[in-house]
């Protein structure tokens, strides 16, 4: 183990240190450089864009301060879908989005027939999420009888305005909004829900759930990092390594997915989801119609993840237990 840890920090050593480099973890894990987590692309059309990775390299075993949840490999069906790209949806659309802040979700088993795998931006970090409404979101989902394809999407979704987590704030809400913990109000709970709308074939009501959130919203000071309170974030430097508050503990709401195409299977839209002469491809079937629009509370639309020795899927019916993707390793800067 000790000769293991100083040939990986030794190869670390050899590469350029990144900008604003952290100190190493109390186990003696350091934070990976640029040149590192720059490893992790994938090319589409002539251009790099980055990908999925662990929280851990595993060929230099450092850590990359940063999540990107579920691993995509872990999909059923992912010899389909292949390895997701982050990025770009939201160039297309004007709006490059930090990649620390794209995440990934899946569920083999939605228990309702389907299968589904999610990217989206949605960073615990960064006060601007609170004034930025547009978010890019990716679908793929699949009927797991015959694993036709029934759906993949990309656009930037709604997610509203910002709403402050205090009592009564579950009264009246639109159909797309961010629920984020505020100073004054004892919450430390975060939740995007959009109403999703993609040319008018796949329709959705997903919600993203974060337990622990890396900060709150102040908006007497909108632009300044304010940590999430104690209660999230434990009694240690919620900036470091020891800290609970890393943004990481997830859960997928009532998606409440709803596939009725009455068109072309294959058509474009703009960023926002619009059909358009010209666009970002999309696919819905035609031929399969799903109906979950009344699939709203209860456990068995919360999909939580509770391991993350499979690859950190999610999971139905299996109630609020979600977990850290890797404990001990995710630093509150990078998400």
């Amino acid at each position: 183990m000790v000769r293991a840890l100083t040939l990986a920090l030794a190869l670390l050593a050899a590469l350029p240190a990144a900008a604003g480099a952290q100190s190493p973890a109390p186990d003696g894990t350091p934070l990976c450089p640029t040149s590192v987590h720059d490893r992790y692309v994938k090319e589409v059309n002539g251009r790099t864009w980055p990908i999925w990775h662990p929280p851990r390299d595993p060929k230099y075993h450092c850590a990359s301060g940063h999540d990107t949840g579920t691993n995509p490999r872990a999909f059923r069906f992912f010899r389909r879908t292949g390895m997701p790209t982050f990025g770009r949806t939201s160039v297309f659309a004007g709006d490059d989005e930090p990649h620390s802040g794209f995440k990934v979700f899946a569920t083999n088993d939605d228990r309702k027939g389907l299968a589904w795998m999610i990217v989206l931006h949605q960073g615990s970090g960064s006060p601007k999420r609170a004034t930025v409404r547009f978010h890019s979101l990716e679908v793929w989902l699949f009927r797991r009888r015959g694993g036709r394809l029934l759906a993949h999407t990309r656009h930037m979704a709604d997610f509203g305005r910002a709403v402050r987590n205090c009592p009564g704030a579950e009264k009246n809400l639109p159909r797309s909004w961010k629920l984020l913990a505020y100073p004054g109000c004892a919450s430390v709970y975060e939740e995007w829900d959009t109403a999703l709308r993609v040319g008018n074939a796949l329709r959705g009501n997903p919600g993203f759930a974060i337990d622990n959130p890396t900060t709150q919203f102040d908006p007497a000071a909108p632009e300044a990092i304010t940590f999430n309170k104690e209660r999230a974030c434990g009694p240690h430097d919620p900036a470091g390594w020891d800290s609970y508050c890393k943004g990481d503990k997830r859960t997928v709401l009532h998606p409440a997915w709803v596939v009725r195409n009455r068109g072309a299977a294959r058509f474009r839209t703009n960023a926002y989801g619009r059909r358009a002469a010209q666009g970002i491809a999309q696919f819905v079937s035609r031929y399969f119609k799903v109906n979950q629009r009344g699939e709203r509370g209860g456990v068995e639309n919360a999909f939580v993840m509770e391991r993350t020795s499979d690859g950190g899927l999610y999971r139905a019916g299996r109630g609020f237990h979600s977990v850290n993707f890797e404990r001990g390793y995710c630093l509150l800067k990078g998400n």
